[in-house]
């Protein structure tokens, strides 16, 4: 019997960006999680697990350096280095991704054959790579006069750190609520994922998995300049 082929899809750099950015994300989540609600049964044993509430506090500062260092890799990747503009040019909204969302949807209730053909990312992958984006600035922005409070009140009023820590607890709450119900799903527990998508681990997937979810990438990839004869039809 054959062996399944495997198609690298994603490179160290790229895996150890998302590596950095899911330890980081988790990190603060938890941490900043334990000290909004310290008051719940929950949130105790958060603080408690955590070390006590003064380690929560320089966990949760650890994990927000880390993860803006993350993102200035991130900055560096997509501006200096050949693979993340192209990665990057990738990920950019074209025409395409809002016809292949009416298509999307035609297929959902029944309305047209066949879904969409994919390139590298789908609409849905751009989407959450855009509003990721949108929280991580937000996270950090707001953080940072959160952080450095002591210094930013002779310069700033204070109505300007209510809206920030409304605005850092706000987009904390969007983050997980992302990750769990659609991040989550979508990469890992949807049917053509489950149990798990390891290629954020390992950079590979099938090459029947890259046909089905990925079918134009899988043109470029496995038949280049040719007609695959086992395609959608």
């Amino acid at each position: 019997m054959a062996l399944e082929r495997k198609i690298q899809r994603f490179s160290l750099s790229w895996r150890i960006q998302h590596f950095l950015l899911m330890i980081s994300v988790t990190l603060l989540i938890i941490t900043g999680f334990a000290l909004k609600y310290h008051d719940t049964w929950w949130g105790k044993f958060l603080i408690f697990i955590e070390g006590g509430f003064e380690a929560r506090g320089t966990l949760h500062r650890i994990s927000a350096v880390l993860l803006f260092i993350t993102a200035i890799y991130h900055l560096v990747y997509i501006i200096f280095t050949k693979e993340g503009r192209m990665e990057f040019k990738e990920l950019l909204p074209v025409k395409k991704d809002f016809v292949d969302l009416v298509e999307s949807v035609k297929y959902d209730i029944g309305k047209s054959k066949n879904p969409p053909m994919y390139g590298r990312y789908s609409y849905k992958e751009k989407v959450q790579y855009w509003f990721f984006f949108l929280f991580v600035v937000l996270m950090i922005l707001s953080g940072i006069v959160l952080w450095f409070h002591n210094y930013f009140f002779g310069i700033l009023p204070k109505w300007f750190f209510d809206l920030s820590q409304a605005l850092h607890s706000a987009t904390a709450t969007l983050i997980i609520t992302f990750l769990v119900l659609w991040h989550l799903y979508l990469v890992h527990l949807s049917p053509s994922n489950f149990p798990i998508n390891a290629s954020f681990w390992d950079g590979y997937v099938s090459e029947e998995w890259l046909k089905e979810n990925h079918y134009l990438e899988y043109l470029t990839k496995v038949n280049p300049g040719g007609k695959d004869k086992g395609g959608i039809d």
